[in-house]
């Protein structure tokens, strides 16, 4: 198929090529080599898409790369940069949020702008406020959603403000404020923004990009059909140029659901998702990733690997954190994928006293909602398999009281130097008493260091890699895959729920294991 314009996509570790459908405009993919059809992309391409991902924390826009993005920016050619890719076209960027002092990350300065660490994981309204290749009508609303780390821009001369984004909560809380989302070069061909999806929501966003390329509506037609191509050659590979290839798709007729919950923060959760999530997609499942809360960051690991969307239904709504009621999320959801799995958020529990808002509060409670199998990831590095293994049997007792469906366990974390195979059958043992299945020991890993910590600086090809390694090695994903089961959406009386989870703390004693009976909390 001939086209006369041809768009480009950068397809390099840390790129997120699916995490939105640019439109479903991207034709090619530039890889490391920088060709296209054995040519200097600059020389095919008449627009270029740099995604989001971690392309400034991984420093994988190499020197044959940025060479084409400078020739084309410098011969008028389109160059759009989202999110990480709006980093990489701007001069620096500030990535030390946790750290004493700042630590820098140089960009190509096609942007005259910098940034700052600031957090932003909503949907958003946005106005159009300034003229570029990507935006021709000043003051439309438009819409997408944010989710960076870094999204404090400052702004000079040698650039402008395009777009203005209206949000509602800025670094985990409630704070309305604009913030400048969009910023083009005074020529208007090389642009930069925050906002996800934005080419997928606003067709006058699409309507000035196709009139600044003078594609018309037969040949807009004819790339979109090459976009379809592009995208079933890329979603079969796990991760971003891995050559790891996906397994013929598994085909059932309900689609399965795990949630995936934990003791509390740093127990590596979003770790073991995206390495189940990971090798579930290389053993031929399609996978769908939910978070529950609005940190969707969360998400984005797995999404590396799945090479999925993000969506409305990616985030499950918990008083005023997320997007989506849990109901309307799951099954939509359902519809797209045959095995979901629910990250919750912090630990399974958190929120459930909180009375200041609109329930569900907690991981808990959507479990419970959700009629979902659960499973608890417990980090043991913190007070040994020992207390690990306390805890864990006296959360899951509390879990089950309550109404949840807690069928497993993988012990994270695990300094295993000592652990016999005595110890293994105990552990089995204990577990089996409170009608649970150990799923899987995952040993402690070296995951310490700034680049694999989603909180500091996330290099996902690297996370990605150990994630699933990590997965395949120590789980048994096979049992994980038979305890998964569908949704069965359940009516919770919420404060009743909650009422419940009060009477368990203030009656709570410890359980008595006598012959695999478990006698539960009262």
């Amino acid at each position: 198929m001939h086209l006369r314009h041809r768009i480009g996509l950068i397809y390099l570790p840390g790129a997120l090529p699916c995490f939105e459908d640019f439109g479903n405009l991207p034709t090619d993919l530039v890889c490391a080599n920088a060709q296209v059809d054995g040519k200097p992309a600059s020389e095919v391409l008449d627009m270029l898409v740099i995604p989001g991902g971690s392309l400034v924390e991984s420093q994988s826009i190499n020197k044959k790369v940025t060479e084409e993005i400078l020739k084309m920016a410098e011969a008028g050619k389109f160059v759009l940069g989202i999110c990480s890719g709006f980093q990489v076209l701007a001069k620096e960027t500030d990535v030390g949020r946790l750290s004493t002092i700042p630590i820098t990350r140089e960009g190509l300065g096609l942007l005259d702008a910098e940034f700052k660490p600031l957090v932003c994981t909503d949907r958003v309204q946005a106005e159009v406020v300034g003229k570029s290749f990507l935006t021709q009508e000043i003051g439309k609303t438009v819409s997408g959603f944010h989710c960076h780390t870094y999204g404090k821009i400052l702004l000079h001369e040698g650039s402008k403000p395009i777009i203005i984004t209206h949000a509602n909560r800025v670094n985990y809380k409630k704070d309305p404020q604009d913030l400048i989302s969009g910023v083009a070069n005074k020529a208007g061909n090389v642009v930069g923004i925050f906002i996800h999806a934005l080419l997928d929501q606003n067709p006058t966003i699409i309507n000035s990009i196709t009139k600044s390329l003078d594609i018309n509506t037969v040949e807009l037609d004819a790339i979109r059909q090459a976009n379809a191509k592009l995208l079933e050659q890329i979603k079969g590979e796990v991760g971003v140029a891995t050559n790891v290839r996906q397994q013929p798709l598994i085909t059932q007729k309900a689609p399965r659901l795990l949630m995936v919950t934990a003791t509390g923060s740093g127990s590596g959760k979003t770790f073991i998702v995206a390495g189940i999530a990971g090798a579930l997609k290389k053993k031929g499942f399609k996978v769908g990733v939910i978070k529950v809360g609005g940190d969707i960051r969360d998400a984005v690991p797995s999404l590396y690997l799945i090479k999925e969307p993000i969506k409305d239904y990616s985030s499950i709504k918990i008083g005023e954190s997320g997007w989506t009621p849990l109901q309307q999320a799951v099954e939509e959801a359902s519809k797209k994928y045959n095995f979901l799995l629910v990250e919750g958020a912090m630990s399974a529990f958190t929120g459930l006293l909180n009375e200041n808002y609109k329930r569900p509060m907690s991981t808990a409670e959507v479990a419970a909602a959700l009629g979902a199998s659960t499973i608890v990831v417990v980090g043991c590095d913190k007070e040994g398999i020992e207390g690990a293994l306390i805890n864990t049997l006296n959360y899951v007792n509390i879990l089950k009281s309550l109404g949840v469906k807690t069928t497993g366990v993988i012990l994270n974390k695990l300094r295993v130097s000592y652990i016999t195979d005595e110890i293994k059958q105990m552990m089995s043992t204990a577990f089996h008493n409170v009608g649970i299945q150990l799923l899987g020991m995952v040993p402690r890993l070296d995951l310490e260091g700034r680049g694999m910590i989603p909180e500091i600086e996330i290099r996902y090809e690297d996370f990605g890699a150990q994630a699933i390694d990590a997965a395949e090695k120590y789980i048994d994903l096979d049992l994980l895959s038979k305890i998964a089961t569908p949704p069965v959406l359940t009516y919770i009386d919420y404060e009743a729920f909650m009422e419940k989870f009060k009477k368990l703390l203030t009656n709570y004693t410890l359980p008595t294991l006598e012959g695999g009976a478990n006698r539960s909390c009262s």
